[in-house]
């Protein structure tokens, strides 16, 4: 069985893709840009910055970067925080409760930035079930890179291949896989026939259906 657990948390604690994807409809709309949802959808799970480069079609400054990563997350939050107990993904919180019984250490790793989480884990008051957090900030290289799951086993003492990465998006599977950990995906964000291409080790639609023996 595996010796610790590391979750993303964009579509894994939460199912929330839709926030997201408004969030950048709209931003996109202040840069005289039309963003479709399939567009934002196809890059989901990389660093805020690094999506604006692909749905805007041009590099970006260091500065602008900055500027739109930081406005697509305050809209975001803005419309998320209301929204919070509504969007927990399925058996969530009886899944880590099972986790801290066993005591197999849980770690988040995320592409989002640290306000986010904050958001999130305080928001949702989990983050007494997370002994290790990984933000965008703390990575130079975001998904698909490995780097985030590397940083976050580390985190929790372990070699990665000890690990369990829970996953929705394409990046962050390939980054799963690359980082030696095994993967589970989440079929929030794209169809199970979708994510059986990316050979994870198990496709489910929440977390009410999985066991630690299933791992």
């Amino acid at each position: 069985m595996i010796q610790g657990a590391i979750f993303d948390m964009d579509g894994v604690l939460l199912d929330n893709l839709h926030f997201h994807v408004e969030a950048f409809r709209r931003v996109g709309e202040e840069e005289g840009r039309s963003l479709r949802p399939d567009e934002v959808s196809a890059v989901f799970g990389r660093k805020t910055d690094e999506m604006f480069e692909t749905l805007l079609g041009r590099s970006l400054s260091p500065a602008e970067a900055d500027r739109l990563d930081r406005r697509k997350e305050a809209v975001y939050r803005e419309m998320m925080r209301p929204h919070l107990e509504e969007c927990v993904v399925g058996g969530l919180e009886a899944f880590l409760e099972t986790l801290r019984e066993r005591a197999i250490p849980v770690a988040l790793a995320t592409s989002g930035p640290v306000e986010n989480v904050d958001m999130v884990l305080d928001g949702l008051r989990l983050r007494p079930h997370f002994s290790a957090v990984v933000t965008a900030a703390e990575v130079r290289r975001g998904k698909p890179d490995p780097e985030v799951f590397l940083k976050a086993a580390a985190g929790l003492g372990l070699r990665p291949e000890r690990c369990v990465v829970f996953e929705d998006s394409p990046s962050g599977i390939v980054a799963a896989l690359r980082a030696g950990c095994r993967c589970v995906a989440l079929a929030t964000t794209l169809s199970p026939a979708e994510l059986e291409k990316l050979s994870p080790y198990r496709i489910v639609p929440d977390f009410s259906a999985l066991t630690l023996e299933d791992l």
